[in-house]
This record gives structure tokens, sequence and C-alpha cells, in this order.
């Protein structure tokens, strides 16, 4: 086995990479299930597809995310959440959890042009907590080297990509499971929406939340949901140009992790959560 992966990487050095594949991670809100999958760029078929090496890094909310129910999707190619790091001094509001492949030689997954292809998914244990994302190999501040020296980031290597074939992230590795795929999230631009902020998190009773808005007066409905996004709590506000300062009543909610959705006629923004004591 040794030699054959001397002599793979041998060959692998005298390929040029022509076209390589994107990383996707997608969200499913019927099954609660993230899934990290491959866009190739071009056609791979035996030998080109031969595959060896493997990782994905995943970004997350702080003490809001565990991988569980990890279900690997081609044969040959397990996966699992090896390795994590919490709050790095780089990105002090995230904690990076690796997944790596566990595989015994080589595996041949066929890769067709633009053609998605799952390869493994997982739920998290907290439910739906807002945003993640793929890591950005050429962006990420807590890409090695790093406080931590941990080796984050994302690879695939595909014999006829010459070698690790990651080119980039689909949709820029952003996953969002508050965003209804029936009414996508309006962008920020479109929304005059410029920031916010919640305070404080975590809640025991009432939290502050301001939002930074940048345009003409709008309605819209302020929505708290739980950890399953289901809607707890609804109030109307009115958003004006400028500061916006709103208080939640968090007294009712039971404790657990919750997070903020601002709705009009036909646009939405997903906020970051808080924390209920």
């Amino acid at each position: 086995m040794k030699r054959f992966s001397i002599l793979l990487a041998a060959v692998m050095l005298t390929l040029s990479a022509t076209a390589q594949v994107k990383f996707k991670l997608s969200y499913d809100q019927s099954y609660d299930r993230y899934t990290v999958s491959v866009v190739p760029m071009d056609n791979y078929s035996h030998p080109q597809n031969i595959t060896g090496t493997g990782q994905v890094t995943i970004k997350v909310p702080t003490n809001k995310f565990d991988p569980v129910d990890i279900v690997s999707h081609l044969v040959g190619m397990e996966w699992e959440a090896n390795a994590r790091n919490n709050t790095p001094d780089e990105a002090p509001d995230f904690d990076y959890i690796s997944f790596g492949l566990i595989i015994q030689g080589v595996a041949y997954p066929e890769y067709e042009k633009d053609k998605e292809l799952p390869l493994f998914s997982f739920r998290n244990a907290y439910g739906c907590t807002g945003k993640i994302y793929l890591v950005d190999n050429n962006a990420d501040p807590f890409m090695p080297p790093n406080s931590e020296n941990a080796n984050i980031g994302n690879t695939l290597t595909i014999l006829g990509a010459g070698g690790d074939a990651y080119a980039g992230n689909a949709n820029g590795g952003i996953c969002d499971c508050a965003e209804d795929p029936n009414n996508p999230t309006a962008t920020e631009e479109e929304l005059s929406f410029r920031g916010f902020r919640v305070y404080p998190n975590p809640v025991s009773d009432f939290a502050n939340l301001e939002i930074n808005w940048d345009g003409k007066t709008t309605d819209a409905m302020l929505n708290i949901l739980d950890a399953q996004g289901r809607v707890v709590q609804s109030t109307p506000i009115s958003i004006v140009d400028g500061e916006n300062r709103q208080r939640i009543d968090a007294s009712q909610l039971v404790p657990g992790n919750y997070w903020i959705r601002i709705a009009g006629e036909d646009w939405q923004i997903n906020l970051d959560g808080f924390k209920k004591q």
C-alpha cells in the first residue's frame, strides 16, 4: 500500500491540473441536515477519478454547534469529525470543526462536470443556530500558520486534478439553516441593512436589538425562532433610516438558543441569535 501511495503521488506530480472542484455546503430543512458536496468543473472517469485524501473544515458560531449523526454518502469514503479549535485568537467568535476522510487505499467516485456530488451529511446537536461557513482556504484568518498550529482547510486529492482539487467554495461557502429555500433572504444592499447588535447575550429577561438602516421607512415583523426553526414570538416593528432600537422580551422563553429574523412583505434578514439563560 505504501508503494502504491508513493507511485500515485509521483503520477500526480507529473500532471498539470486543468479543472478542479468547488466545495459546497447546503442545508435541508425537511431533514434538519447539512450536506457537504463537491461540484466538479470537469468530468473525471477511471483512472482520473482516483481519490486519495481529503479534509473539510467548517466555521460555526462558538458554543452553538456539535456535528452528530454523520453519514458518508460514497462507497469506500468514510468521513469523521476529527479535530476542533474553539475561539482561536484570529476568529474569537467562531469554532472550527474539521472532518477527515478515512479511506482504505483509494476510492473511485464518478465526478461529472457541474453535477453536485454529496460527500457526507450531519446534524447539529443544538438544532438551527444560524449561519455556518466552509472555510475559505485563501482568505480565512485562521488558515495556517495560526496561533494553535492547527491544520485546517479544505482539500480533496484527485488524480485527474493533478493533486489537491480544491478550487474554492460554491455560494461563498455560506449556509443558513434559517433561510427558507422558497423565499430566499434578500441581500443587505437590497434591504439597506447596515448592521445590528444584540445585548446582553446571554439573556435573562430582556434583550436589546439595535439595527442600523440606510433607507426609507418600512414595516416588518421581528420574529424569534427556536433551535428547531419554529417562530415562538412575533412583534410588528417599523424600521426608519438610521439607528433603530427594539426591546425583546425573553422572560417567557425557555432556556436555550434562539435566533432573530426580520421579515417584510417580500424580504427577510436572518440575524445571529442569542442564548436564553
